[in-house]
Protein backbone atom coordinates (compact mmCIF):
# COMPACT_ATOMS: atom_id res chain seq x y z
CA UNK A 1 0.00 0.00 0.00
CA UNK A 2 1.33 3.37 -0.94
CA UNK A 3 0.74 5.22 2.37
CA UNK A 4 2.21 8.54 1.28
CA UNK A 5 0.04 8.69 -1.84
CA UNK A 6 -3.07 7.78 0.14
CA UNK A 7 -2.46 10.40 2.81
CA UNK A 8 -2.04 13.01 0.08
CA UNK A 9 -5.38 11.98 -1.44
CA UNK A 10 -7.07 12.24 1.97
CA UNK A 11 -5.61 15.69 2.59
CA UNK A 12 -6.62 16.95 -0.88
CA UNK A 13 -10.17 15.66 -0.59
CA UNK A 14 -10.59 17.07 2.92
CA UNK A 15 -9.53 20.45 1.57
CA UNK A 16 -12.04 20.22 -1.28
CA UNK A 17 -14.86 19.42 1.13
CA UNK A 18 -14.35 22.80 2.82
CA UNK A 19 -14.57 24.72 -0.42
CA UNK A 20 -18.03 26.15 -1.06
CA UNK A 21 -18.65 29.02 -3.45
CA UNK A 22 -21.90 29.76 -1.61
CA UNK A 23 -19.95 30.79 1.49
CA UNK A 24 -17.42 32.90 -0.36
CA UNK A 25 -17.72 36.55 0.47
CA UNK A 26 -18.10 38.98 -2.41
CA UNK A 27 -16.50 42.37 -2.60
CA UNK A 28 -18.66 45.27 -1.50
CA UNK A 29 -22.07 45.26 0.09
CA UNK A 30 -25.32 43.57 -0.80
CA UNK A 31 -27.80 45.40 -2.96
CA UNK A 32 -30.83 43.42 -1.90
CA UNK A 33 -32.94 46.33 -0.75
CA UNK A 34 -34.87 48.46 -3.23
CA UNK A 35 -33.10 51.54 -4.56
CA UNK A 36 -34.45 54.96 -3.66
CA UNK A 37 -35.67 55.52 -7.20
CA UNK A 38 -37.45 52.17 -7.37
CA UNK A 39 -41.06 51.67 -6.40
CA UNK A 40 -41.43 50.38 -2.84
CA UNK A 41 -44.11 47.66 -2.71
CA UNK A 42 -45.42 46.20 0.52
CA UNK A 43 -45.53 42.44 0.90
CA UNK A 44 -49.30 42.23 1.23
CA UNK A 45 -49.71 44.18 -2.01
CA UNK A 46 -47.55 41.85 -4.08
CA UNK A 47 -49.09 39.28 -6.36
CA UNK A 48 -47.71 35.81 -6.80
CA UNK A 49 -44.85 35.74 -9.24
CA UNK A 50 -46.21 34.89 -12.68
CA UNK A 51 -42.99 34.81 -14.69
CA UNK A 52 -43.03 31.89 -17.08
CA UNK A 53 -40.44 29.27 -16.09
CA UNK A 54 -39.83 28.24 -19.70
CA UNK A 55 -37.10 30.56 -20.93
CA UNK A 56 -37.66 29.94 -24.61
CA UNK A 57 -41.31 31.01 -24.27
CA UNK A 58 -40.49 34.16 -22.35
CA UNK A 59 -37.31 35.73 -23.73
CA UNK A 60 -36.18 36.68 -27.21
CA UNK A 61 -32.68 36.64 -28.63
CA UNK A 62 -32.54 40.39 -28.16
CA UNK A 63 -33.42 39.99 -24.46
CA UNK A 64 -30.49 37.64 -24.00
CA UNK A 65 -28.11 40.03 -25.77
CA UNK A 66 -29.22 42.99 -23.63
CA UNK A 67 -29.01 40.89 -20.48
CA UNK A 68 -30.55 41.44 -17.05
CA UNK A 69 -31.59 44.93 -16.03
CA UNK A 70 -32.44 46.41 -12.65
CA UNK A 71 -36.00 45.58 -11.61
CA UNK A 72 -36.40 42.40 -13.68
CA UNK A 73 -38.19 39.59 -11.83
CA UNK A 74 -37.81 35.83 -12.28
CA UNK A 75 -39.86 32.91 -11.10
CA UNK A 76 -36.88 31.21 -9.42
CA UNK A 77 -33.14 31.59 -9.09
CA UNK A 78 -32.43 28.80 -11.57
CA UNK A 79 -34.29 30.67 -14.31
CA UNK A 80 -32.45 33.85 -13.40
CA UNK A 81 -29.07 32.13 -13.48
CA UNK A 82 -29.88 30.41 -16.78
CA UNK A 83 -30.86 33.78 -18.29
CA UNK A 84 -27.60 35.41 -17.17
CA UNK A 85 -25.58 32.42 -18.39
CA UNK A 86 -27.12 32.66 -21.86
CA UNK A 87 -26.39 36.41 -21.90
CA UNK A 88 -22.79 35.64 -20.89
CA UNK A 89 -22.44 33.02 -23.64
CA UNK A 90 -23.59 35.47 -26.29
CA UNK A 91 -21.35 38.25 -24.96
CA UNK A 92 -18.28 36.03 -24.51
CA UNK A 93 -17.68 35.43 -20.80
CA UNK A 94 -18.59 32.90 -18.13
CA UNK A 95 -20.41 33.40 -14.82
CA UNK A 96 -20.28 31.98 -11.30
CA UNK A 97 -22.36 32.29 -8.15
CA UNK A 98 -20.07 34.37 -6.02
CA UNK A 99 -22.07 34.90 -2.85
CA UNK A 100 -25.21 33.56 -1.20
CA UNK A 101 -26.52 34.98 2.06
CA UNK A 102 -29.25 33.25 4.08
CA UNK A 103 -29.44 35.93 6.77
CA UNK A 104 -29.89 33.39 9.56
CA UNK A 105 -32.56 31.32 7.79
CA UNK A 106 -32.56 28.18 5.68
CA UNK A 107 -33.40 29.99 2.44
CA UNK A 108 -30.97 32.31 0.69
CA UNK A 109 -32.45 35.76 0.13
CA UNK A 110 -29.51 37.51 -1.55
CA UNK A 111 -27.39 36.02 -4.33
CA UNK A 112 -24.65 37.66 -6.39
CA UNK A 113 -23.72 36.29 -9.83
CA UNK A 114 -20.38 37.44 -11.21
CA UNK A 115 -18.09 37.16 -14.19
CA UNK A 116 -15.79 34.22 -13.49
CA UNK A 117 -12.77 36.53 -13.75
CA UNK A 118 -13.77 38.26 -10.55
CA UNK A 119 -11.91 35.62 -8.54
CA UNK A 120 -8.77 36.61 -6.69
CA UNK A 121 -5.66 35.11 -8.27
CA UNK A 122 -4.76 31.91 -6.39
CA UNK A 123 -2.55 30.32 -9.04
CA UNK A 124 0.78 31.97 -9.74
CA UNK A 125 0.70 31.37 -13.47
CA UNK A 126 -2.70 32.09 -15.01
CA UNK A 127 -3.94 33.92 -18.08
CA UNK A 128 -7.16 35.09 -16.42
CA UNK A 129 -7.66 38.71 -15.40
CA UNK A 130 -8.63 39.38 -11.83
CA UNK A 131 -11.15 41.51 -10.00
CA UNK A 132 -13.61 41.99 -12.87
CA UNK A 133 -16.52 44.02 -11.49
CA UNK A 134 -19.26 42.69 -13.81
CA UNK A 135 -21.99 41.15 -11.67
CA UNK A 136 -25.71 40.92 -10.95
CA UNK A 137 -27.15 41.46 -7.47
CA UNK A 138 -30.45 39.68 -6.79
CA UNK A 139 -32.90 39.52 -3.89
CA UNK A 140 -35.80 37.22 -3.03
CA UNK A 141 -38.86 39.45 -2.56
CA UNK A 142 -41.98 38.81 -0.49
CA UNK A 143 -43.88 37.34 -3.45
CA UNK A 144 -41.36 34.54 -3.88
CA UNK A 145 -39.81 36.03 -7.03
CA UNK A 146 -36.15 36.79 -7.53
CA UNK A 147 -35.63 40.45 -8.41
CA UNK A 148 -32.54 42.01 -9.97
CA UNK A 149 -31.58 44.89 -7.67
CA UNK A 150 -28.40 46.09 -9.37
CA UNK A 151 -26.42 45.21 -12.50
CA UNK A 152 -22.81 45.99 -13.43
CA UNK A 153 -22.08 45.20 -17.10
CA UNK A 154 -18.56 46.66 -17.39
CA UNK A 155 -15.72 44.14 -17.80
CA UNK A 156 -12.00 44.81 -17.40
CA UNK A 157 -11.00 42.15 -19.94
CA UNK A 158 -11.68 41.23 -23.54
CA UNK A 159 -14.95 39.44 -24.30
CA UNK A 160 -14.70 36.37 -26.55
CA UNK A 161 -18.11 35.38 -27.95
CA UNK A 162 -16.55 33.24 -30.68
CA UNK A 163 -15.07 30.81 -28.15
CA UNK A 164 -17.54 31.14 -25.28
CA UNK A 165 -18.91 27.66 -25.99
CA UNK A 166 -15.51 26.27 -24.93
CA UNK A 167 -15.54 28.04 -21.57
CA UNK A 168 -15.99 25.74 -18.59
CA UNK A 169 -19.14 27.50 -17.40
CA UNK A 170 -20.94 26.87 -20.71
CA UNK A 171 -19.90 23.28 -21.37
CA UNK A 172 -22.11 20.40 -20.27
CA UNK A 173 -23.35 17.09 -21.63
CA UNK A 174 -27.05 17.64 -22.35
CA UNK A 175 -29.66 15.03 -21.43
CA UNK A 176 -30.37 14.20 -25.08
CA UNK A 177 -26.65 13.74 -25.76
CA UNK A 178 -26.32 11.52 -22.69
CA UNK A 179 -29.11 9.27 -23.98
CA UNK A 180 -27.50 8.99 -27.41
CA UNK A 181 -24.04 8.24 -26.01
CA UNK A 182 -25.37 5.52 -23.71
CA UNK A 183 -27.54 3.98 -26.44
CA UNK A 184 -24.63 3.88 -28.90
CA UNK A 185 -22.29 2.46 -26.26
CA UNK A 186 -24.71 -0.34 -25.45
CA UNK A 187 -24.87 -1.13 -29.15
CA UNK A 188 -21.16 -1.86 -29.10
CA UNK A 189 -19.93 1.32 -30.79
CA UNK A 190 -16.49 2.35 -29.62
CA UNK A 191 -16.22 5.72 -27.79
CA UNK A 192 -14.35 7.48 -30.61
CA UNK A 193 -16.94 6.48 -33.23
CA UNK A 194 -19.73 7.09 -30.73
CA UNK A 195 -18.63 10.71 -30.26
CA UNK A 196 -18.12 11.20 -34.00
CA UNK A 197 -21.64 9.90 -34.66
CA UNK A 198 -23.05 12.37 -32.11
CA UNK A 199 -21.18 15.20 -33.84
CA UNK A 200 -22.60 14.24 -37.23
CA UNK A 201 -26.13 13.96 -35.86
CA UNK A 202 -25.89 17.48 -34.43
CA UNK A 203 -24.29 19.14 -37.43
CA UNK A 204 -20.71 19.32 -36.21
CA UNK A 205 -18.62 19.34 -33.00
CA UNK A 206 -19.47 23.00 -32.39
CA UNK A 207 -23.06 21.97 -31.66
CA UNK A 208 -22.27 19.34 -29.03
CA UNK A 209 -22.20 21.86 -26.19
CA UNK A 210 -19.18 20.13 -24.67
CA UNK A 211 -15.78 18.73 -25.63
CA UNK A 212 -15.13 15.19 -26.92
CA UNK A 213 -13.30 14.55 -23.64
CA UNK A 214 -16.49 15.35 -21.70
CA UNK A 215 -18.37 12.84 -23.86
CA UNK A 216 -15.73 10.17 -23.36
CA UNK A 217 -15.72 10.73 -19.59
CA UNK A 218 -19.50 10.40 -19.48
CA UNK A 219 -19.39 7.15 -21.47
CA UNK A 220 -16.83 5.66 -19.09
CA UNK A 221 -18.71 6.91 -16.04
CA UNK A 222 -22.03 5.46 -17.29
CA UNK A 223 -20.34 2.08 -17.68
CA UNK A 224 -19.49 2.13 -13.98
CA UNK A 225 -23.19 2.24 -13.22
CA UNK A 226 -23.99 -0.77 -15.37
CA UNK A 227 -24.29 -3.91 -13.26
CA UNK A 228 -25.77 -7.17 -14.42
CA UNK A 229 -29.30 -7.98 -13.35
CA UNK A 230 -29.39 -9.14 -9.74
CA UNK A 231 -25.89 -7.99 -8.76
CA UNK A 232 -26.98 -4.92 -6.78
CA UNK A 233 -29.83 -6.86 -5.13
CA UNK A 234 -27.42 -9.65 -4.20
CA UNK A 235 -25.16 -7.13 -2.53
CA UNK A 236 -28.08 -5.66 -0.58
CA UNK A 237 -29.21 -9.14 0.50
CA UNK A 238 -25.66 -9.95 1.61
CA UNK A 239 -25.50 -6.83 3.78
CA UNK A 240 -28.88 -7.64 5.33
CA UNK A 241 -27.70 -11.15 6.21
CA UNK A 242 -24.64 -9.72 7.94
CA UNK A 243 -26.79 -7.22 9.83
CA UNK A 244 -28.91 -10.07 11.22
CA UNK A 245 -25.77 -11.60 12.76
CA UNK A 246 -24.08 -8.30 13.59
CA UNK A 247 -26.57 -5.63 14.68
CA UNK A 248 -23.86 -2.95 14.78
CA UNK A 249 -22.96 -3.57 11.14
CA UNK A 250 -23.47 -0.38 9.13
CA UNK A 251 -23.94 0.05 5.38
CA UNK A 252 -25.07 2.83 3.07
CA UNK A 253 -26.01 2.39 -0.59
CA UNK A 254 -26.18 5.39 -2.91
CA UNK A 255 -28.15 5.20 -6.15
CA UNK A 256 -28.60 7.69 -8.98
CA UNK A 257 -31.88 9.31 -10.06
CA UNK A 258 -33.02 6.20 -11.94
CA UNK A 259 -32.10 3.70 -9.25
CA UNK A 260 -28.71 2.48 -10.48
CA UNK A 261 -26.05 1.58 -7.90
CA UNK A 262 -23.48 4.34 -7.53
CA UNK A 263 -21.55 4.18 -4.24
CA UNK A 264 -21.51 1.73 -1.32
CA UNK A 265 -20.03 2.18 2.16
CA UNK A 266 -19.94 -0.50 4.87
CA UNK A 267 -18.40 -0.81 8.35
CA UNK A 268 -18.35 -3.87 10.64
CA UNK A 269 -18.92 -3.57 14.38
CA UNK A 270 -15.33 -4.56 15.23
CA UNK A 271 -14.14 -1.81 12.87
CA UNK A 272 -16.21 0.74 14.79
CA UNK A 273 -14.71 -0.46 18.07
CA UNK A 274 -11.19 -0.29 16.65
CA UNK A 275 -11.77 3.25 15.41
CA UNK A 276 -12.66 4.41 18.93
CA UNK A 277 -9.17 3.45 20.10
CA UNK A 278 -7.02 3.85 16.99
CA UNK A 279 -8.19 6.89 15.05
CA UNK A 280 -5.08 9.02 15.46
CA UNK A 281 -3.65 8.09 12.06
CA UNK A 282 -5.88 6.88 9.23
CA UNK A 283 -4.89 6.00 5.70
CA UNK A 284 -7.47 6.21 2.87
CA UNK A 285 -6.50 4.11 -0.13
CA UNK A 286 -8.24 3.82 -3.51
CA UNK A 287 -5.52 2.00 -5.46
CA UNK A 288 -7.37 -1.33 -5.50
CA UNK A 289 -9.57 -1.54 -8.58
CA UNK A 290 -12.39 -4.06 -9.03
CA UNK A 291 -11.78 -4.98 -12.66
CA UNK A 292 -15.21 -6.32 -13.51
CA UNK A 293 -16.99 -3.01 -12.96
CA UNK A 294 -13.99 -0.67 -12.99
CA UNK A 295 -15.04 0.56 -9.52
CA UNK A 296 -12.31 1.56 -7.03
CA UNK A 297 -12.55 -0.29 -3.72
CA UNK A 298 -11.55 2.25 -1.08
CA UNK A 299 -10.36 1.25 2.37
CA UNK A 300 -9.90 3.13 5.64
CA UNK A 301 -6.89 1.68 7.46
CA UNK A 302 -5.53 2.55 10.91
CA UNK A 303 -2.60 1.36 13.04
CA UNK A 304 -3.08 -0.41 16.38
CA UNK A 305 -0.83 -0.44 19.44
CA UNK A 306 1.16 -3.31 17.93
CA UNK A 307 1.93 -1.18 14.85
CA UNK A 308 -0.25 -3.46 12.76
CA UNK A 309 -2.62 -2.29 10.03
CA UNK A 310 -6.30 -2.62 10.92
CA UNK A 311 -9.31 -2.21 8.64
CA UNK A 312 -11.74 0.52 9.75
CA UNK A 313 -14.17 0.59 6.82
CA UNK A 314 -14.65 0.02 3.10
CA UNK A 315 -16.37 1.64 0.13
CA UNK A 316 -17.09 0.93 -3.51
CA UNK A 317 -17.03 4.10 -5.62
CA UNK A 318 -18.56 4.49 -9.06
CA UNK A 319 -16.12 7.23 -9.98
CA UNK A 320 -13.18 9.04 -8.39
CA UNK A 321 -14.75 12.49 -8.48
CA UNK A 322 -15.45 15.12 -5.84
CA UNK A 323 -19.09 14.08 -5.28
CA UNK A 324 -18.14 10.46 -4.65
CA UNK A 325 -15.40 11.42 -2.21
CA UNK A 326 -17.77 13.78 -0.39
CA UNK A 327 -20.37 11.03 0.03
CA UNK A 328 -17.83 8.50 1.33
CA UNK A 329 -16.28 10.88 3.86
CA UNK A 330 -19.61 12.25 5.09
CA UNK A 331 -21.05 8.75 5.49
Amino acid sequence: MNTNRSMLILTAVSTMLHLDDDDEEADGEYHGEANDDEEQVLGNELELCDVDGEMENEFTEEDFVVGPTSGMRFRDKDTLFAFYKEHARLRGFSVIKRNSNKKGGDTARYITYCCDRTRIRKIKFTTKSNNCKARVFTVLDDSGCWRVSKVVHDHNHELLPSVSRLMAGHMSVSDSLKRDLVAHDRSGIRPSKNIRLAEVQRGGPQNLGCTPKDCRNYILKSRNFEMKEGDAQSLLNFFREIQVKDREFFYSIDVDNIGRLRNVVWVHSHCKAAYEHFHDAICFDTTYLVNRYNMPCASFVGINHHRQSILLGCALMSHEDIDSYKLVFRT
